[in-house]
Order: C-alpha cells, then sequence, then structure tokens
C-alpha cells in the first residue's frame, strides 16, 4: 500500500475523474493521482428534491461570514464561520449533534446523503472513519447549502481545517477532501470548476481574508463537472475550487469535509 504523506503529494493532479466511490478510488483521491470522484445517481432523486424544497426556507438558513461567500445560505453553523473565535467555536460544538439530528429530519425515513458517506467511508477506507473532534468537542457533519439563482457564487478559494483550529487532534493530517451531494441542480450554470493544484502563497492570504479571489485573478480551470440532483462529488478542498452562479433554478447540496491522517488511520469528517 502506498505511503500518503503531506511530502508524497503532489502540487498538482491529472483531471481525471472516477466514476465510483470505493476502496481504490478513495485511496487514488488522497494521494491525489485522480482530480475527483463523481459518482451519479448516488442518492435518490425523489428524497433529495423534497429536503432541496425545506431546505429554501429551513427557520436554521443563514449565510456565510465573509465578503466573497456571503451570497451563499447555509443551513447550520459550518466550522469556517467560527475559525480562531472561541466564542463562536463553543457554539459551533454545543449545537453539533442537535444540527445533525435536525438535518436528519428533512430526509425521514431515509438516511442522509451525508450519513451515507460516513457509512461508505468507514466500509472502504482501510483505517476506518470516525466523526471529527476538536479539543474533545464534537464537529456537526452534513451542513446543506443554498445557491439562490443568478447571485449565490463561490469563488476560487481552498478550504483547510489546519488554518481555522490548532486542535491537537488535527496532528498529522495530510490532505482535506470534501464530498458534496447534490439535491436540486440549475440546468445551466452552478458548475463546479476544479483547478486541481494548491493556491500560492499569495493566493492563500487573499483567501484568508475574503474568502476567495476575483475570477479574473486566476486562469482557467483544469476540470469543470455539472452536476446533477442525486449525485457525489468529492475532490481535494486543498486545492483551488469554486462554483459558478446558477442560471435557472436554486443549487442545492449537503457537504461534508473529510480529513486524511493516512490510510491506516481513520478518516474524520465534519462540515
Amino acid at each position: 500500500m502506498d505511503t500518503l504523506t503531506s511530502s508524497s503529494l503532489k502540487a498538482t493532479v491529472p483531471a481525471v475523474v472516477a466514476s465510483e466511490l470505493n476502496t481504490h478510488t478513495l485511496l487514488q483521491l488522497a494521494m491525489r493521482k485522480i482530480g475527483a470522484i463523481h459518482v451519479k445517481e448516488f442518492y435518490p432523486k425523489v428524497f433529495a428534491e423534497s429536503a432541496a424544497e425545506q431546505a429554501i426556507n429551513h427557520p436554521k438558513l443563514g449565510n456565510y461570514n465573509k465578503k466573497y461567500t456571503s451570497s451563499v445560505g447555509r443551513i447550520c453553523m459550518p466550522h469556517i464561520d467560527s475559525e480562531w473565535n472561541e466564542t463562536a467555536a463553543q457554539k459551533y460544538h454545543n449545537e453539533a449533534i442537535e444540527n445533525i439530528h435536525d438535518l436528519r429530519t428533512m430526509f425521514a425515513p431515509q438516511a442522509t446523503p451525508a450519513d451515507y458517506v460516513r457509512l461508505l467511508l468507514q466500509e472502504y477506507w482501510p483505517g476506518g472513519s470516525n466523526i471529527q473532534r476538536l479539543h474533545g468537542r464534537t464537529c456537526f457533519v452534513g451542513a446543506i447549502r443554498v445557491f439562490k439563482p443568478s447571485t449565490s457564487q463561490f469563488y476560487p478559494h481552498h478550504d483547510r481545517i489546519d488554518e481555522e483550529s490548532d486542535a491537537p487532534e488535527l496532528a498529522g493530517l495530510v490532505e482535506q477532501l470534501v464530498a458534496n451531494m447534490y439535491l436540486r441542480t440549475p440546468k445551466q450554470g452552478g458548475n463546479l470548476q476544479l483547478w486541481l493544484r494548491d493556491p500560492s502563497e499569495d493566493e492563500k492570504t487573499l483567501i484568508r481574508d475574503v474568502e476567495g479571489l476575483l475570477p479574473e485573478s486566476v486562469e482557467e480551470p483544469a476540470l469543470v463537472l455539472h452536476p446533477d440532483a442525486g449525485d457525489l462529488i468529492i475532490f481535494s478542498s486543498r486545492m483551488l475550487h469554486a462554483v459558478t452562479p446558477s442560471q435557472d433554478s436554486y443549487r442545492i447540496g449537503m457537504a461534508a469535509f473529510i480529513g486524511c491522517y493516512g490510510p491506516d488511520r481513520p478518516l474524520s469528517y465534519w462540515s
């Protein structure tokens, strides 16, 4: 089995997309041998659409905090909105289990897409998987993101929990993936753009300030994927990625980050 270490990861990745989620493709993705995993019809569309309709006016629907993410709605507080703020972090962890259970009611009696992914990670990853804990506190997992037509987008950015927290549980974290599970998607727009490269140090500084880069400041993405409702896409969140505005309808999905500590250690997940 190949060793997964920070020094072994490549700065750029080939634009190869796997169509199945299994042990082999997970290891390939974690070792940056492929660019993404895109599983079509991962989740039943009828349950996805029901949850999407509830998401539009959900009582816990808010918006991300930073300048270039504030156009995007999110149900329940994600960890990024608690970064380096202990009061916000305490709120995030105190509500984590309640929020997981609340979102399950949107999909009942079906399991949520995030729960399906969590189970598959336990089965497919050699070291199993567990929910992430930070400073001994349980993380929330399964945030739902709501992109309004024409107005919501994610600018090019990257996500790294080790830039949000100094929790000792993050020691040995090698790679961070993200699983996006789509509930409703537009026919036009709402594309996932992947640059398949790490941001430069200057780009990281800008992203930390406003959570994104102006699209005209970067080259064309190496890979563009258009998801359909029910699809699953997993890729490295440490690499630059973006979401283009939806043109004709809401773009709604559930997301979970996946922490990789090596093949023989459990994966972790959070939102």
